[in-house]
């Protein structure tokens, strides 16, 4: 019977395609052979081995353990060492594969990164050094500037401060004595009666003080009229003020006490004011009393910045050998130039 051609040419494509699909699955052997196909096994036959030279007169020439030569058979090696002619057979159920070939590692690049428009189109300035002088000159400590005179020329012409038409009046002058309300606040601080009225006088000179009035005393009464607030005072020195004298009835260590107020030509009337003004924005000098309008103007005109009390002027140049003109308070050099 002959076979079909039909038949035959369809077994070898199928045969054609499996082997194929073995060979794209499977895993290359190093010598190049599919993975799919196993190498025989082959036993590694003894080979006589050479001993090394200058070991042995008869160099070349294979040895018995005993130092005997013998013909065909390899004298045994010492444990450990290897024949390097013999390579090991590959272990058990383990391809062995070509090794990796090692890729050169390359450096990346950093990325650049493109500096803003704006700093693109700014002029460079190169950066200069000190000059050594100033490298190697001591330090100084940075002296601020004295702010401008507020309230002179250093002022704001176009603000104007705020005044409250309705401020509370805050102190009182007369003839030399100075007088506050008679807060609870002040009473409890100097441990004055709660219920005594009046005005309390902080500061006394001239006519005030030569009558015997004390800071801390308590102005009850202006020629026997009471005296409860700063508008009080101001009208009651109003009824007096073409006289040359007048009683003044005070509080003073738990006891009423009367003194006279006299004046060479007439006492006048007492001069009231508000609280000082005070710049937008200042911290409280004093505990919550209200609002700060309701005693203070708001605005910078109303004082000298800085104090002129706390600006120390440059001491002038003195002549060698002068006396000095204060107390001793060290080397005149220290402060002063000296003229020779």
């Amino acid at each position: 019977m002959k076979p079909n051609p039909a038949t035959i040419v369809t077994a070898g494509f199928l045969l054609v395609i499996v082997f194929i699909i073995m060979a794209l699955f499977s895993e290359p052997k190093p010598n190049g052979q599919p993975g799919w196909m196993v190498p025989p096994v082959t036993t590694a036959q003894p080979e006589p081995l050479l001993s090394p030279a200058g070991s042995n007169p008869a160099a070349n020439v294979p040895m018995s353990a005993t130092g005997a030569i013998v013909q065909g058979i390899a004298p045994p090696r010492p444990v450990g060492a290897l024949d390097p002619r013999v390579t090991a057979p590959a272990p058990p159920n383990r391809v062995l594969s070509a090794p990796p070939t090692k890729t050169p590692y390359t450096m990346a690049a950093p990325p650049v990164v493109a500096p803003p428009p704006a700093l693109m189109n700014a002029p460079q300035q190169a950066m200069v050094a000190p000059p050594p002088a100033l490298m190697n000159a001591p330090q100084q400590a940075m002296v601020a500037p004295l702010p401008a005179l507020v309230g002179q020329a250093g002022a704001d012409p176009t603000l104007k401060p705020f005044v409250n038409p309705k401020a509370k009046l805050a102190e009182g002058h007369w003839k030399g004595l100075e007088a506050l309300p008679l807060s609870i606040e002040l009473k409890k601080k100097l441990k004055l009666p709660i219920e005594l009225e009046g005005l309390l006088i902080d500061e006394v000179t001239m006519n005030a003080a030569e009558a015997g009035l004390l800071a801390g005393d308590v102005i009850v009464a202006v020629n026997g009229n009471p005296v409860r607030s700063l508008e009080d005072l101001l009208n009651e020195t109003r009824k007096v003020q073409m006289a040359k004298s007048a009683s003044i009835l005070v509080f003073r260590r738990g006891l009423m006490q009367q003194f006279m107020l006299v004046a060479k030509n007439n006492l006048g009337f007492a001069q009231v004011e508000t609280a000082p003004m005070i710049l937008p924005g200042e911290i409280m000098p004093h505990p919550y009393r209200g609002p700060c309008t309701h005693c203070h103007s708001i605005g910078t005109t109303g004082h000298i910045v800085p104090d002129p009390d706390g600006i120390i002027l440059p001491p002038p140049p003195i002549r060698m050998g002068m006396a000095s003109p204060h107390k001793d308070r060290g080397p005149c050099q220290a402060c002063h130039p000296i003229i020779h």
